[in-house]
């Protein structure tokens, strides 16, 4: 995959190069290195594009987060359901706030949901991790408007954060964010059409080069 936007939030983007520079270059690596044609394994069932195959907002979180695991930004996990385990603090039974990854004191979070959850992140909790002394800088990565038409409805994109950051302006509370917009290389594009010419055409066969991924319960939204 590739960078398509960047935001530098509250000085978030220079704090980072300065201080953080080796979390920052792991992040843009694992990025860089996420074939997101991996991740075309969602059937839609909308009743606008029923049938199409879309990148899983799911699976490209997981990706992601299996790399940045082996450069230490999240625990082992205690099953086997995934191999890592995010940071979490717990206020009480039940209560807890969790991040996707932690690594001296920078917080990340992956974003591919709702627009509501990625200015949650930015603005309350990161905030609450920082209060905690878990963190002083966080990078968010976000789907680029481009690679959002490709996913389920819902979806948010950089550019709908952005409308956030020019209009609500900066608080004291807040802490330097890096955010950072994603999207498709060109010969990730090319596949990716042919992958859903031949779902379209030919889907049994399609499937014995990839799987759809199953979900359990009722079918979510963006996560």
């Amino acid at each position: 995959m590739k960078i398509i936007n960047t935001y530098s939030f509250k000085g978030g983007e220079k704090f980072l190069k300065t201080k953080h520079a080796k979390e920052l270059a792991e992040v843009l690596e694992a990025i860089k290195n996420l074939d997101a044609t991996t991740c075309l394994t969602k059937e839609s069932a909308e009743k606008t594009m029923k049938g199409a195959l879309l990148f899983s907002p799911r699976d490209m979180n997981h990706h992601l987060k299996t790399a940045l695991h082996k450069k230490n930004w999240t625990a082992k996990a205690n099953d086997k359901k995934k191999e890592y385990a995010e940071p979490r603090h717990a206020f009480g039974k039940g209560r807890f706030r969790e991040m996707d990854g932690i690594k001296n004191k920078v917080g990340l979070e992956i974003q591919f949901g709702k627009y509501a959850f990625m200015g949650y992140d930015i603005f309350s909790k990161m905030i609450i991790f920082k209060n905690l002394g878990y963190i002083k800088c966080g990078i968010e990565v976000v789907p680029a408007a481009e690679l959002v038409k490709q996913m389920s409805t819902g979806v948010s994109s950089f550019d709908q954060l952005l409308v956030d950051f020019n209009n609500r302006g900066e608080s004291s509370i807040d802490i330097p964010v890096f955010v950072i917009g994603i999207g498709l290389t060109n010969q990730e594009k090319e596949k990716a059409v042919k992958l859903k010419e031949l779902f379209k055409n030919d889907r049994k066969g399609a499937l014995t080069s990839f799987k759809l991924r199953k979900y359990h319960g009722s079918k979510p939204g963006p996560k």
